[in-house]
């Protein structure tokens, strides 16, 4: 189409009545078009009326949201065929409309667009040099925007983009205002600071005063902040010079007085599991700096774990799992705290019996992560996890996975036989399956009436155990033909007619 043609349909926007049928013709003709030619583009982007028919509140003459979702198909139409060269200067001008707009979704569509491309620059090792502030600062704003879609995007490009301006005044001053917002904005700051703090110590000295900042709330009295502060500040601990920061700051002794001192701050008492929290999530990372230095934090969490309290119980079993997850972190809990330990896995297995559905899903999937393994354990690592195994299972058996796996919960028995096939993967949990009535029974079973990926599950255990020397041959043979069959097969039902017997 000529250059005319698109003057005068978008012309045509500026009556309402026409808009619809207007932005319907462009957006048909323009996803026919490979390549329009740069300056139709250009004017589509840098066109004020078109933009007015992605704001729903504007047009009151068409369906509602129609033009709006119209609108938004045709800009990124628009969008994919603007070649973003982030090193041109004009860059931000094509974009400012868009992510300047009121409608979160076109801000959130740009901003989509804008990260796809510097992936593909991160992708080919070669993140092009920005000529100026210009579109960080539109990228810094979404930040502040009351309803948006692209935080996390935004984000993601100023992971990209900001360090290489990160020392720059004008973009220190961007960050200091950041600060000055409310406490959802001021969070956003804290989460970008984390994440550029991760790629470098150099990054970090940049940001600091933004992870200061962040600090600082943990002395606030809003206990929904603090918990999100620290859950925000957990990624720091992934790399040695974020938890050097840590420890300089003393950020781990702080957060743990908190839990010395309920007593005195009753109101600290809604801040310990979002402590477990952060603690075993480091743990995860830093599991000698955890479980060796901070005794107090772990006497807590072992305490919660056997309150009963469904309120709490989801959040320290899983800090449980995180603290137990390493190689590193197993170790140091039976050195340290195996008794502990072992009365912790006895509870498990009593709440097995007696705490509701999600909970119980929520505990096999703890264990799961435990017991899930990257290499081979080594021999001491596995005595300790079948130690551990058996006090909660109440022995070298697996009636407890197998009671719940006869539940009518779905995700509960999918969680029960995750953790059986997990458990399958030592001698010892063949072993216990083994010594299970019914177990094999049961996973050599065709039940028609299973879900989907529960027959899936069953059939990988069967793998497993196709391979062990625990069974008979006769027995490997039966589950070898089973896997043979394949996950999903259906025995045929065969109605055998007899002849009677003697003479006619």
């Amino acid at each position: 189409m000529e250059d005319s043609w698109w003057v005068a349909n978008l012309k045509a926007l500026e009556s309402r009545p026409q808009r619809l049928e207007a932005l319907t013709t462009m957006n048909t003709t323009i996803a026919k078009e490979a390549a329009l030619p740069r300056q139709i583009i250009e004017r589509l982007l840098t066109t004020a009326e078109l933009y007015d028919c992605a704001n729903s509140a504007v047009d009151s003459h068409v369906p509602k949201d129609q033009a709006v979702d119209v609108t938004l198909e045709l800009l990124g139409h628009c969008l994919d065929q603007l070649a973003m060269d982030t090193a041109d200067e004009q860059l931000p001008s094509l974009l400012r409309r868009g992510l300047t707009h009121p409608n979160p979704a076109l801000r959130a569509l740009v901003l989509a667009r804008l990260l796809k491309e510097l992936r593909r620059q991160l992708v080919a090792g070669q993140v092009r040099t920005l000529p100026n502030n210009e579109l960080i600062f539109l990228i810094l704003d979404e930040l502040k925007q009351p309803e948006t879609e692209g935080i996390s995007i935004a984000i993601n490009i100023l992971s990209i983009v900001l360090v290489q301006r990160l020392s720059d005044a004008d973009v220190q001053a961007k960050l200091v205002h950041l600060l000055q917002q409310n406490e959802i904005v001021r969070c956003c700051a804290y989460e970008l600071a984390v994440v550029l703090a991760k790629e470098s110590a150099a990054s970090l000295s940049a940001v600091k005063f933004i992870l200061d900042a962040a600090l600082s709330e943990l002395d606030n009295d809003d206990v929904l902040l603090q918990a999100s502060v620290m859950e925000l500040l957990v990624p720091l601990a992934e790399q040695n010079h974020g938890l050097s920061y840590m420890e300089r700051r003393r950020v781990l002794d702080v957060i743990s007085t908190r839990v010395q001192r309920i007593e005195e701050h009753p109101l600290d008492a809604l801040l310990i599991p979002s402590i477990m929290k952060f603690f075993g999530k480091i743990a995860a990372y830093q599991p000698l700096k955890i479980i060796a230095g901070y005794p107090q934090m772990l006497a807590c969490l072992f305490q919660q774990l056997q309150s009963e309290d469904e309120s709490i119980l989801p959040t320290a079993m899983d800090t449980l799992a995180n603290l137990a997850s390493t190689p590193q972190g197993k170790m140091l809990l039976h050195l340290h705290f195996n008794a502990a330990m072992e009365n912790s896995f006895k509870m498990y297995g009593s709440y097995t019996k007696k705490l509701s559905a999600p909970i119980k899903e929520r505990l096999l999937n703890s264990l799961d992560v435990i017991y899930e393994v990257e290499t081979p354990p080594t021999k001491e690592i596995d005595t300790i996890l079948k130690s551990w195994y058996e006090c909660f299972a109440g022995g070298a058996h697996a009636n407890a996975i197998m009671d719940l796996i006869n539940t009518p919960f779905p995700d509960l028995q999918m969680a029960a036989l995750a953790l059986l096939k997990t458990i399958c993967k030592y001698g010892w949990g063949i072993v216990a399956l083994k010594n299970t009535g019914g177990a094999v029974e049961f996973l050599l079973s065709r039940q028609r009436d299973l879900h989907r990926d529960i027959k899936y599950i069953k059939w990988q255990i069967m793998e497993i155990l196709s391979a062990s020397a625990e069974f008979s041959p006769t027995e490997t043979v039966r589950f070898t033909a089973y896997v043979n069959e394949g996950p999903y097969h259906v025995q045929a039902d065969l109605d055998i007619a007899t002849e009677p017997q003697g003479n006619a």
